[in-house]
């Protein structure tokens, strides 16, 4: 209870500021019009920043300066506080806010704000001042869609008070409650459709401050270079993949970092059918799920808590690479008149990046597999006799493993249609390889002291691991196609295989523009199923009904070989009710059905 004032206190100050601040701003022309590389479309007010600071910097004040390393993060965050205003005014150069973050974090560092490495100082100073620098741009490049940094930033900033608090003799952690309560305050106002953004001001301080905070909790509880970043991490993931995700692309597309654009994980959620709300919920549910993870750090085993992270970030991975599709698809359909070629190098550039990340992403896997294989077997007290196996060992399964998947041509498919044949083939290529990894030790080293019991552990890791990671591609695009309501409203006349491939069709093929209402069919038996996660309604005496309520605007007869009289009345109803109707012939029509039966 004794945290509740730190919450409340900036929490009805952001809340209190914002609307005067927005008022200030409107009236004194701070305002952000529409561009071609930024996504709102009307006016909106700027200056933001100015609620969330004054609601962060005079409860943490009140408190007091009981650090030095405080002090340097008032400095350092209220100088970058008024270089994002200058900039939200007179929109600075890049490498000139580039250059003010450095100064700030070098501030920062002078007051002993430093990353906990105890064996390690020679690197630190640098590491610390990329990692503040890194996560100021994040936040700076996040703050692209309606509530998105506010959110994330409010996120963030409570899981880090969580972390401090499950992690005892930590004072700092307040302050991420005060940030993550100012955050949330403003939120009500900026998000979907948003009445005022942040501006510059406001992302770079929350950036700043959220990165100095997670580097202050570094020093108190862990030590060692990976596991010093593991927690902040973690809890600031969503801002640091959609910079990662970012970069790369432009870099792919031969453009600047740090220039404006559409590219951001949020608009590519939009842009393959989420709507903006849903998209910035997912991002906040990422943003969450990833802090939990970071505060179970210190309940959990190493071993448990290790893998369902990098489980974590694997789903992150895969998750990019579903979304650079998305990007090449999108890029190919904007440059098709303009440069086919371009367009096409692009493409095959991406395609080839995303092969390497999967077979990295299978060394990994194979590492994961094989190691978790033996912590498992043994409970956990792995003996040093079995460590040496291991480490004996481990080099000849990922090079007969890896050659496997290449051989078996696991890396040849569009894991975005992924079939039953597909797993089919994961599991033949996956099974092969564990068999060709015993028979290899058993003819090498005669498999003396090995157990028996890993290696099948291993191949069924192995194999969900493969498995997981091959239909995520489905599974995301299954999970945005439901999620996407956006699209012309139709009716399919027919719940047989050509509706089916139909539906399937819309949900990958977003250019359709359609979205299915459900399936009619005269035949009793498939009332009430559902095809693809689309129900099927009724028979067609129900078509007038659902027109009606459901406000369809196109019908697709999806019956090869429907008759006349069954077709005409059809265009009947949709000439009754002024709405269009298309027919899916199929592969066969009825010229070359009878030669087909006698073949």
């Amino acid at each position: 209870m004794s945290y509740v004032p730190y919450f409340l206190i900036p929490f009805a100050a952001s809340l209190i500021f914002t609307p005067l601040v927005r008022f200030f701003a409107l009236r004194n022309g701070f305002v952000a019009y529409p561009r071609a590389d930024r996504w709102h479309k009307h006016p909106t007010a700027l200056l933001g920043g100015i609620c969330i600071y004054a609601a962060s910097i005079i409860p943490a004040l009140l408190i007091g300066i009981p650090d030095k390393r405080i002090f340097g993060l008032f400095l350092g965050s209220s100088f970058l506080f008024l270089v994002g205003l200058a900039d939200d005014k007179f929109h600075l150069k890049p490498y000139t806010k580039l250059t003010c973050q450095i100064i700030a974090g070098c501030l920062t560092i002078a007051f002993g704000v430093v990353l906990g490495l105890p064996n390690e100082q020679f690197i630190s100073i640098p590491l610390t001042l990329l990692w503040i620098v890194a996560v100021t741009n994040s936040f700076n490049l996040l703050d692209n869609i309606d509530g998105l940094a506010a959110g994330i930033a409010g996120i963030s900033g409570f899981m880090l008070f969580i972390s401090s608090v499950v992690f005892p003799a930590n004072p700092f952690g307040i302050y991420g409650l005060i940030l993550s309560a100012a955050a949330f305050g403003f939120l009500p106002y900026n998000f979907n459709p948003a009445k005022i953004f942040m501006g510059d001001s406001g992302s770079m301080f929350l950036g700043f401050s959220l990165a100095v905070i997670s580097v202050m909790e570094t020093h108190r509880h862990i030590s060692g270079l990976l596991s010093s970043l593991f927690i902040p991490v973690l809890i600031l993931s969503v801002p640091i993949f959609d910079t990662l995700f970012v970069t790369a692309l432009r870099k792919l597309q031969g453009r600047r970092v740090f220039e404006g654009g559409k590219d951001h994980t949020s608009h590519h959620l939009v842009t393959i059918g989420l709507s903006q709300k849903k998209t910035v919920l997912l991002l906040y549910a990422i943003s969450i799920s990833f802090g939990a993870i970071a505060i179970l750090y210190s309940k959990l085993h190493i071993v448990a808590i290790s893998t369902v992270a990098f489980l974590g970030v694997a789903l992150l991975i895969y998750f990019g690479l579903f979304l650079s599709d998305s990007a090449a698809s999108i890029n190919k359909q904007k440059n098709q008149r303009k440069s086919n070629n371009s367009s096409t190098i692009l493409t095959a550039v991406l395609l080839h990046k995303r092969r390497a990340a999967e077979v990295l992403m299978d060394l990994a896997f194979i590492y994961l597999a094989y190691t978790a294989s033996y912590f498992l077997r043994f409970e956990g007290n792995v003996l040093a006799g079995n460590l040496q196996l291991m480490r004996e060992s481990l080099p000849w399964l990922i090079l007969i493993k890896i050659s496997a998947f290449f051989i078996f041509g696991l890396y040849r498919g569009a894991w975005r249609y992924i079939s039953i044949s597909d797993l089919l083939t994961i599991f033949k290529t996956v099974s092969i390889a564990s068999v060709g990894s015993v028979l290899f030790l058993t003819y090498i080293f005669r498999f003396k002291n090995y157990s028996r019991a890993v290696f099948i552990m291993d191949w069924v890791i192995l194999l969900f691991l493969i498995s997981a990671g091959r239909i995520s591609f489905r599974v995301l695009g299954e999970f945005f196609a439901q999620m996407g309501e956006k699209g012309k409203k139709v009716l399919i006349f027919g719940a047989g295989d050509t509706g089916e491939m139909v539906i399937r069709e819309i949900k990958r093929n977003k250019a359709l523009n359609y979205n299915p209402v459900g399936f009619i069919d005269d035949d009793p038996r498939k009332n009430g199923m559902r095809i693809q996660g689309v129900n099927v309604l009724g028979p067609r005496g129900k078509i007038r009904c659902l027109i009606r309520e459901n406000s369809v605007k196109e019908i697709i007869v999806a019956i090869p070989l429907i008759g006349a009289a069954d077709l005409s009345e059809i265009a009947r109803i949709c000439s009754e009710y002024g709405i269009s109707y298309r027919r899916v012939k199929g592969i066969l029509s009825e010229d070359n059905l009878d030669e087909f039966r006698k073949n």
